[in-house]
């Protein structure tokens, strides 16, 4: 069962389409775990289209599902806009079943991705979404294993796309949105039945504690940075 939600604030600029592209995936990735979500977007779509039926006749600002729409059609790197994937959310309920938007991001599947392996527990799959400010990648860490103990530079937004994982603040499952903010330090173990697939967004690279991944941070992040680009 979902635990973990998007805030107000980001539920309403996601409707608004004022989101980032790497933030507004991670809104639309949740939105097909979660129907409370789905429907208070719904709800302040609505409740915008009845703001702008009021006024005079004007080219009306698309609510976030247009919007994403209207930036794939532009030929944008950008997700399946999460209407799509709130009319077709039953179609992402079985257990190994990716959502829509995470299809679009891997195009030939997880499998064909360019992995960057980080030990034996971590690979990272980046993804280039177009946008430039934020990190954006697939997490997959192995059954039982643990990411390496780290410091968050800036925000950091993980939704969990299969399997479970947990740290010092508790147990995170499918469907959850995560979010962790700069000076927070945790250590993701995934549980021992299955692998772990997240759907990150980072503001700022983290920053391990260990100093053996200190060693190899510049690295894996010119790895990243060269994929991302």
């Amino acid at each position: 069962m979902v635990s973990f939600h998007p805030d107000s604030k980001f539920l309403t600029d996601f409707a608004a389409g004022n989101l980032p592209l790497s933030e507004a995936v991670c809104v639309a990735a949740h939105l097909e775990f979660c129907s409370k979500c789905r429907s208070h977007v719904q709800q302040l779509s609505d409740v915008a289209a009845q703001m702008m039926a009021r006024l005079e006749p004007v080219v009306a600002d698309e609510d976030g599902f247009d919007t994403l729409m209207q930036r794939i059609e532009a030929g944008e790197s950008t997700p399946q806009p999460a209407r799509s994937a709130a009319q077709r959310a039953s179609a992402a309920s079985g257990a190994t079943t990716m959502p829509l938007v995470v299809q679009k991001l891997a195009k030939g599947g997880l499998q064909n991705m360019s992995w960057v392996q980080l030990g034996r527990s971590l690979r990272i799959a980046p993804v280039n979404v177009g946008c430039k400010d934020r990190q954006t990648a697939i997490y997959d860490i192995k059954a039982g294993g643990r990411m390496p103990e780290h410091e968050h530079r800036g925000e950091e937004i993980t939704v969990l796309l299969k399997g479970s994982f947990s740290d010092a603040e508790g147990k995170y499952v499918r469907g959850d949105f995560v979010v962790r903010h700069a000076g927070e330090r945790h250590q993701p173990t995934a549980t021992l039945d299955t692998d772990c697939i997240c759907l990150v967004s980072l503001a700022e690279p983290v920053k391990p504690t260990s100093f053996w991944y200190r060693l190899l941070e510049p690295f894996v992040q010119y790895r990243l940075s060269g994929f991302s680009n």
